[in-house]
């Protein structure tokens, strides 16, 4: 149940006829500390994202691949852009890392010859059995301890932000960068 309170002031001012008492609504909206929060939580996320790539040297977007294709025996790219809400050109990149990296090998699919399947290599498989988690270790921890119906709320909390940010279409990139929004089609 979400609670809205709007703050109320008594005024007394004074008038040609005398004293008044007056009500002022004060603005009931928390944009500024609405604001404030987002910020903090992208701040959070960007030095999560700097520090996985300091001590593991790969970024959210690179693990984030990791642990889907490690879900699946092998896989599509198209999958793997769906399942973490990345383009396909941007994830080509990611996976063009990874490939570097030697985490995973890309093979055709021989029932579609213009289809690529994606699996790990023991160096992947390696890689993603000792992988931090994507969010920070703090953050996980705190939220595994909350109840079922505390996490629930926040996810659902969470979703509605999206909602009324309109950011549905919006790529998920786990990494901040600058620039124009890229919209999913």
């Amino acid at each position: 149940m979400v609670v809205f309170l709007a703050i109320v002031k008594h005024v007394i001012y004074h008038t040609k006829k005398g004293f008044s008492i007056g009500i002022i609504m004060i603005d009931s909206t928390y944009e500024m500390d609405i604001l404030k929060s987002l910020r903090k939580i992208i701040r959070a996320i960007d030095l999560n994202s700097k520090k996985l790539s300091k001590d593991y040297k790969i970024t959210i977007p690179q693990l984030l691949c990791l642990l889907e294709i490690g879900d699946q025996t092998s896989v599509s790219a198209s999958f793997i852009a769906k399942q973490i809400s990345l383009s396909p050109s941007t994830l080509v990149g990611v996976l063009d890392r990874l490939e570097a990296k030697k985490f995973i090998v890309r093979t055709r699919s021989e029932s579609d010859r213009r289809s690529q399947l994606l699996s790990l290599t023991e160096e992947g498989k390696s890689f993603v059995k000792t992988a931090p988690s994507p969010l920070q270790e703090n953050f996980c921890k705190a939220l595994s301890e909350l109840s079922p119906l505390e996490q629930s709320s926040i996810f659902l909390s969470l979703q509605k932000i999206v909602e009324l940010m309109e950011a549905e279409k919006i790529e998920a990139s786990p990494i901040l960068e600058t620039g124009e929004i890229t919209l999913n089609p």
